[in-house]
């Protein structure tokens, strides 16, 4: 099969993946569903991506059953779920009021324990990692790529590429599934929750095939198939810290529904795997499925394609450029690098280095005196930008051009299409510069302020919690969102 034809197919495929979050370290039953579901996906030959809280593994131990630890190094993909989940301080607690790269370095201090537990446990470095409760966050990317994770997957409507796979901060995220999430959970209470659960995996798929492909996201926490409440509820809701020895039980269900629990499971597994153009899938898989080449070279007829896109409109999100989509990100690390070449040598560039650096850390807003810019000036802010950008691996939050002109991130890239298309005309550039005003649109139509207010009102989290600079910086991050596209 030819590569072109190989990718139309992998756009018109459904994909599935099934993820468990195991957690509960407070109920010793809470052990078994695990086992038991892994069981029932090895029969169908399904895989499973199960994401593990490490003090859960650290419980597993005191209660010596290796055999579940076992059965889940022998089967599933292996993701991290943070070190403690729902101990306070949590997660957004602390990073509250740091930027992306202050609170990376913090999560780090704080969440490697956890991580090295998972390494030694299972001898492999999780695929994937997954906030706990509603807790998701830019802050966890650089920390992530650092320990070599290579998939984020969640999920949460805070940021949303129409219900679709995307790359943020240079990582794959099978975290925004809202219309094509089912979520196990609680279903099985009472005796007509299977039902619906295969009618809403129908309507997605059938939704799925009329669009052409897609991927359809499983969630079961396994805990809730034994457990009325959750378990960190019980202990620690509104910033209470139960200590251990005094942790309070959940009320477990019946026995009837603890059965219907793992027969539902199972009747789900069953019903998904018999469609023929549904391919179950872990995050390994999808981190193959959805390769993306962050860092090469390109020519001029690219660049130019770039800096025409951005020429023509004041509108900057991510950019079509052949099968893939360019980050705005990479459009202002491409054009930077382009114009930083000719100012270098007095020559258009004939090739151009592009990579992904992060967005801004701080948020800017144009400070313009003048409305033109020598362009001298313009070449040495280039010049100093990728400097910049190779040395920190992140953008600048602002760009000062001469003494009279500090441009936001937007503006200044505006301004670098309308010169680079000038460079590559091969005619002479007018000087000085009109500066040029855009606005980056992804941070309005892909980021949810509602839903991140509702994120900060989990019940784990302390009455009033507001935090205000994670939405902030998940604004300015998404200079580096995409699509995520099906390959293979």
């Amino acid at each position: 099969m030819q590569e072109g034809t190989s990718r139309i197919a992998a756009r018109n495929k459904i994909f599935a993946y099934v993820w468990f979050d195991v957690e509960d370290y407070v109920t010793p039953e809470s052990n078994d569903p695990p086992l038991q579901a892994i069981r029932i996906l090895k029969k169908y030959n399904v895989p499973v991506t199960i994401k593990l809280v490490a003090e859960k593994v650290r419980f597993m131990k005191e209660q010596k059953r290796q055999d579940v630890i076992a059965a889940i190094k022998d089967y599933c993909d292996i993701g991290y779920h943070t070190d403690a989940h729902s101990q306070h301080p949590l997660i957004y607690q602390y990073i509250a009021n740091m930027d992306v790269l202050k609170g990376s370095k913090e999560i780090n201090k704080r969440e490697r324990r956890g991580l090295q537990e998972l390494r030694n446990t299972f001898g492999v470095t999780p695929v994937c990692f997954g906030h706990a409760g509603t807790q998701w966050a830019p802050h966890y990317y650089p920390f992530l790529k650092k320990a070599g994770i290579r998939v984020y997957l969640d999920a949460t409507d805070i940021v949303n590429i129409n219900d679709s796979p995307y790359w943020y901060c240079g990582m794959l995220s099978l975290n925004n599934q809202t219309k094509n999430l089912i979520r196990f959970d609680r279903t099985f209470e009472t005796p007509d929750g299977n039902g619906k659960l295969r009618k809403k995996f129908e309507s997605i798929h059938d939704r799925l095939e009329k669009k052409g492909g897609g991927a359809i996201s499983i969630l079961w926490h396994p805990h809730t198939g034994i457990n009325k409440v959750y378990w960190d509820t019980l202990n620690f809701a509104n910033g209470k810290n139960t200590p251990k020895g005094k942790y309070v039980l959940p009320e477990q269900y019946s026995l009837e529904i603890k059965e219907r629990a793992l027969q539902d499971f199972e009747n789900l597994v069953r019903f998904g795997s018999s469609f023929s153009d549904v391919q179950f899938i872990s995050a390994t898989d999808a981190h193959r499925i959805y390769q993306r080449q962050l860092d090469m070279v390109l020519g001029a007829s690219e660049v130019r394609k770039i800096a025409s896109g951005l020429s023509r409109s004041s509108k900057i999100s991510y950019i079509k450029l052949g099968d893939e989509y360019i980050s705005p990100a990479q459009a202002f690390c491409v054009l930077v690098n382009f114009v930083a070449g000719y100012a270098k040598t007095g020559e258009v560039p004939k090739r151009t280095a592009m990579s992904e650096p992060l967005g801004p850390i701080s948020p800017f807003k144009s400070k313009v005196k003048s409305s033109k810019v020598s362009l001298k000036d313009l070449l040495f802010a280039s010049q100093k930008a990728s400097r910049f950008i190779a040395a920190r691996g992140y953008m600048p939050s602002s760009l000062r051009v001469g003494n009279s002109v500090e441009l936001e991130p937007s503006d200044f890239l505006a301004t670098l299409a309308g010169v680079s298309m000038m460079l590559l005309s091969r005619k002479p550039v007018s000087d000085p510069i009109l500066v040029q005003r855009a606005k980056m649109i992804s941070s309005e139509r892909f980021v949810d302020d509602l839903a991140f207010k509702r994120a900060c009102e989990w019940r784990i989290l302390p009455k009033g919690f507001k935090a205000p600079k994670i939405l902030e910086q998940a604004k300015l991050q998404t200079w580096t969102l995409v699509p995520a596209v099906p390959k293979v």
